[in-house]
């Protein structure tokens, strides 16, 4: 490794961390500051590993690397049980300096002392903003990121946060065995990594000091054409959520919708998510819709249809315990639409043909172009005469009591029922 080198890794690495000036609030190196950088507890780092192993819950960043494609083990590798001695991390200057491609094409020192001492340093004013750092930093050597084991005060907030690399641990020896599994069984993608940077909350001074770092893998970094892949640097800014929800709402399928931010971003890894994080966004956004249940949902999205469209028109009836069994809709271009074509009436129940096992009743004619229109629909839970006397009433009062001339239905005994009773009750005669 020349001199040149280290100085332009180390002007690479002062750069980035001047971009995260915001973040740097503190920095001491008298003898206070670096009893306070040690365990609370006066731990070993033996028992650190163990203490966190045993007492911390667990908080994952989603998946590991396996969406990636970067799922190869390395041969051979091995980790001991415990921790690695931080002389490992800081070598003294008669190990030979050893150098590794990043992700961002540049080489680096493995084990680069002015580095390791300058991360040690570094404080922040939040959690999040150290998750943002070591989520860059992990950018640019060609790993990914994920939150791991936490300690909180007694009211519940975090005081000490470890990430650590996406390969980190191994997997349980339960998931290494089709037996009693229903899914497949997938490659193994961690090798027991030791990468980390621990932080924890400083009450004195009110930043996130660094506890722990450490910054040597047992792996190959990722290629810099795989590391916008991996999970911790693929997200969907909020610039990009409300245009997919613009789209989706358009009806414009998914699919689509991703060819769409390939062809503006230029190349796959210009878009910043993959296809299955924009089916997961769709899907977690339908779920937040659905929260409060599908047919208050219903309900909910009708009385925003009624707010844009004055003569949009709904109704629905509720049982005993207040829990919606029938609705009707139409807008205002099949009411308009009935008042020029509504001298024949088609409506027939598609039985059951929706998840919810409940007929769906369309209101369809012809009109001047021989084109079937829609003048409205029906959601039922029963078919006896009694719920049709309902949707009747209530598809007349939506068409401003304009009674049609024909009605051609099947021969439904309910429906022939309350079809009779309307027209006996509007005086006409029914020929069946």
């Amino acid at each position: 490794m020349t001199s040149s080198s280290s100085i332009n890794m180390e002007n690479s690495v002062s750069g980035m961390i001047e971009e995260q000036s915001e973040y740097v609030g503190y920095n001491s190196d008298d003898s206070e500051m670096e009893e306070n950088l040690q365990h609370e507890d006066g731990w070993s780092e033996d028992e650190f590993d163990a203490q966190f192993d045993t007492q911390l819950e667990y908080d994952y960043y989603g998946e590991s690397d396996l969406d990636t494609g970067h799922t190869d083990d390395v041969e051979g590798a091995s980790v001991p049980e415990d921790s690695v001695d931080m002389s490992q991390a800081m070598p003294s200057a008669s190990q030979p300096e050893k150098t590794q491609k990043g992700s961002n094409g540049n080489e680096y020192p493995d084990n680069n002392r002015d580095l390791y001492c300058m991360i040690k340093e570094m404080t922040f004013i939040s959690e999040a903003a150290a998750f943002s750092f070591y989520n860059r930093y992990a950018k640019d050597y060609g790993f990914s990121v994920r939150l791991d084991q936490v300690k909180r005060f007694d009211d519940g907030v975090i005081r000490l946060r470890r990430f650590v690399c996406s390969r980190e641990s191994r997997r349980p020896k339960k998931q290494l065995t089709t037996e009693g599994r229903v899914y497949r069984l997938r490659p193994e993608s961690r090798c027991g990594c030791k990468a980390r940077l621990v932080v924890k909350f400083d009450g004195r001074t009110g930043f996130w000091v660094v506890e722990d770092f450490r910054d040597k893998h047992n792996h190959d970094p990722a290629e810099p054409c795989e590391t916008p892949f991996l999970r911790s640097h693929r997200t969907i800014n909020d610039a990009q959520r409300s245009e997919i929800l613009s789209l989706g709402s358009m009806g414009v399928r998914k699919h689509l919708i991703m060819r769409k931010f390939i062809a503006g971003s230029g190349s796959f890894a210009g878009v910043g998510f993959t296809r299955k994080d924009l089916y997961n966004m769709c899907s977690r956004e339908r779920r937040r819709l659905l929260f409060d249940g599908d047919a208050t949902t219903a309900i909910r999205i009708m009385a925003k249809r009624k707010k844009r469209d004055p003569e949009f028109f709904y109704e629905y009836d509720v049982d005993d315990k207040g829990r919606p069994k029938h609705m009707f809709w139409c807008d205002s271009q099949s009411r308009r639409d009935y008042q020029d074509y509504g001298d024949v009436l088609v409506f027939d129940s598609t039985y059951k043909m929706n998840k919810y096992k409940m007929p769906f009743v369309p209101f369809v004619g012809l009109n001047n172009h021989r084109r079937t229109t829609v003048f409205g629909c029906a959601i039922l839970s029963s078919e006896n005469e009694q719920t049709y006397v309902w949707l009747l009433k209530t598809f007349l009062k939506a068409m401003c009591q304009q009674k049609p001339k024909a009605v051609i239905t099947d021969a439904d005994y309910a429906m022939i029922g309350a079809i009779v009773a309307e027209c006996a009750a509007a005086g006409r005669v029914v020929l069946s």
